[in-house]
């Protein structure tokens, strides 16, 4: 009976024996991402090096000379990065206007020492409590700069100009390209006339009144519609481009709605520039995963990490035992793929070492 009794509880403890080297793996380094998007450019032969040796597998490049480092370092070069085209800047309320003005520092002396006028920008936004584009604090924040209002560009005249433009000089061999800064000043929709008209048809056409939800579904759906019309026509041109793109800025009504665009591999935000908790990191992580695939079977859901290593910025700071901290917790939540920004962090003293470390010589499990 002893034997009989430990061999049953041996068999027992198996799952939690499995759960526990599990574990250990993850915070040792031996569980690796097995791909790595760097939103940073390779323009010196060091720092492509320096790229490589962290693990970066997919970069984009501005150039032939970065095409052709990239290249010669083994990793895949998307020629440059598309950002929304539109007739006017979008339109927000006079309340997010005003706080707009604030942190971009409209009263501020153009003439002012850019040091100085830097200081104060910090000063301000940490004293709203900015986010930079993420998930808001407060119920009033805005991006520090104006985005077109690309729901009002019709026919996409100007984003197919801009779009043609960008890819009339890519190198052959360029995997596809990179789409970042596409949504809303202020995270939920824009207030132009041209817009307004739009959102009225919409809702006359579905039969919905003027509410909250009626909102964020038309201006959601007018998102994911230009994300997907972008796409649509670069495939057009280059129906072999792979397409990468970061959700951002954040749109505060659906956070994690980019598994309904037809990228072939969707960035989003499991961690911020300013630390989130661990139950945030990887609720996010298993579902930028989890859901990739939910409206388009080709899609692949990657994790993106926001990094700042400026102790003096607003912009959130994390150290290297941070990164690393999170980096565990997307690979215990079934992350494997990655996706940082800024990119230049990557290789900086300590941070390098780190992604070398969880990044650098993949072990595919």
């Amino acid at each position: 009976m002893p034997k009989l009794f430990a061999a049953l509880l041996f068999a027992g403890m198996l799952p939690f024996i499995a759960g526990c080297r599990s574990a250990e793996a993850a915070s040792s380094g031996e569980v690796k991402f097995r791909r790595f998007f760097c939103w940073g450019v390779p323009n010196t032969e060091a720092n492509a090096r320096k790229y490589a040796e962290a693990g970066v597998t997919d970069i984009e490049v501005k150039n032939r000379k970065q095409f052709d480092l990239a290249r010669k370092y083994g990793m895949t070069p998307y020629w440059k990065c598309f950002t929304p085209a539109g007739p006017y800047p979008q339109v927000v309320t006079p309340e997010e206007e005003k706080y707009f003005a604030y942190i971009s520092g409209r009263d501020l002396d153009p003439k002012m020492p850019k040091a100085e006028r830097l200081k104060i920008l910090h000063r301000r936004r940490i004293e709203k409590q900015h986010r930079y584009g993420g998930e808001q604090v407060v119920e009033v924040d805005t991006q520090s700069k104006p985005i077109p209002c690309f729901v009002s560009d019709d026919g996409l005249r100007l984003t197919r100009e801009k779009l043609d433009k960008l890819m009339k000089d890519a190198p052959e061999g360029v995997a596809g390209m990179f789409l970042d800064f596409i949504g809303y000043t202020n995270h939920h929709g824009c207030f132009c006339e041209k817009c307004l008209a739009k959102y009225r048809k919409f809702l006359a056409g579905k039969k919905l009144a003027d509410t909250p939800e009626s909102k964020k579904l038309f201006y959601r759906e007018k998102l994911v519609d230009y994300y997907n019309a972008v796409i649509t026509y670069i495939k057009s041109k280059h129906p072999a481009w792979k397409i990468a793109l970061h959700i951002y800025p954040d749109f505060r009504d659906d956070h994690l709605y980019g598994n309904r665009i037809k990228a072939d591999y969707c960035h989003q935000t499991v961690a911020w520039y300013f630390k989130w908790e661990e139950p945030k990191i990887r609720k996010y992580t298993k579902s930028v995963v989890g859901h990739a695939k939910d409206f388009y079977p080709h899609a692949e859901g990657i994790p993106f990490l926001g990094l700042s290593t400026d102790e003096s910025s607003s912009l959130g700071y994390k150290t290297p035992a941070d990164v690393e901290r999170e980096l565990k917790i997307i690979l215990s939540a079934g992350g494997r793929t990655l996706s940082v920004c800024s990119g230049s962090a990557i290789i900086e003293p300590g941070y390098h070492e780190v992604f070398r470390k969880y990044c650098g010589k993949a072990s595919p499990r």
